[in-house]
């Protein structure tokens, strides 16, 4: 026993001395900017296209998009107001102001989107003088040819849909949001603009979620600094190397 007490055998819990294995943080799936247009162009035909590139000019949201109002888009100022949010319980939508999660802002559309917008609210408009009376207006922006808003999950399946019918790589429609947000990241976009554009109340929370960790980014960072610091010196010390190395061979 004291041979074990010298080797502290008896004072050390190596349960608590043990240390697991890291497991490394599992990366989000998102679509790059190429497979967000390949994902346009194959649904542009559907009933909810100016949804679809609504998402992908803005990464609102699924409650936000459910939920979006006729009356809070003015085509004339090119800007989309996010109050409303048409979410999912226990089976059941339910319906919130979105003054209580932080969420009110006010975006700007591109042009690409308002004039996609502009045509789809055309188009429900005509809807709307076609079936008269009978039309059920709910006053949202998103709907069905009777005015009825499609269930949120309904929004998730038919995204599903459309993606396997392009061919493209499975994601969640919430991905897109992340697509969205991790574009703005790599083209250098301001953290704030991005965090007000996509609806963090805190810049520290979008910078800690979109942030690189990945292989990727290591090498972004060593291309670019050894570009910076080593520039044509590599490849012309090579090519010198090479030149020494020749005329060795022919001595």
């Amino acid at each position: 026993m004291g041979r074990l007490h010298d080797l502290g055998w008896t004072k050390r819990n190596v349960v608590s001395d043990a240390h697991p294995p890291r497991v490394p943080r599992k990366g989000r799936k998102v679509w790059t900017a190429g497979q967000l247009q390949t994902f346009l162009r194959h649904s542009r035909h559907d009933r909810f296209f100016a949804l679809w590139v609504l998402e992908a000019t803005s990464g609102m949201r699924r409650c936000e998009l459910a939920g979006a109002r006729r009356n809070l888009l003015d085509l004339d100022a090119g800007t989309l107001e996010i109050e409303p949010t048409r979410v999912v319980v226990d089976g059941q939508v339910v319906e919130l102001d979105g003054k209580t999660q932080n969420a009110q802002h006010t975006l700007a559309l591109d042009p690409f989107t308002l004039a996609v917008l502009k045509a789809h609210v055309e188009m429900i408009d005509q809807e709307r003088r076609d079936f008269g009376p009978d039309y059920a207006d709910h006053g949202v922006l998103f709907c069905w040819e009777n005015g009825r808003p499609p269930h949120p999950d309904t929004i998730t399946r038919q995204f599903k849909k459309l993606s396997r019918a392009a061919g493209l790589p499975a994601i969640d429609l919430h991905d897109v949001r992340h697509s969205y947000a991790t574009a703005g990241r790599n083209a250098k976009i301001d953290w704030k603009a991005l965090s007000n554009r996509i609806g963090h109340a805190d810049v520290a929370f979008t910078m800690k979620q979109y942030v690189q960790t990945d292989l990727e980014a290591d090498r972004e960072v060593v291309n670019t600094l050894a570009d910076l610091i080593i520039g044509g010196l590599l490849v012309s010390g090579i090519e010198d190397q090479a030149d020494d190395d020749n005329r060795v061979g022919q001595a």
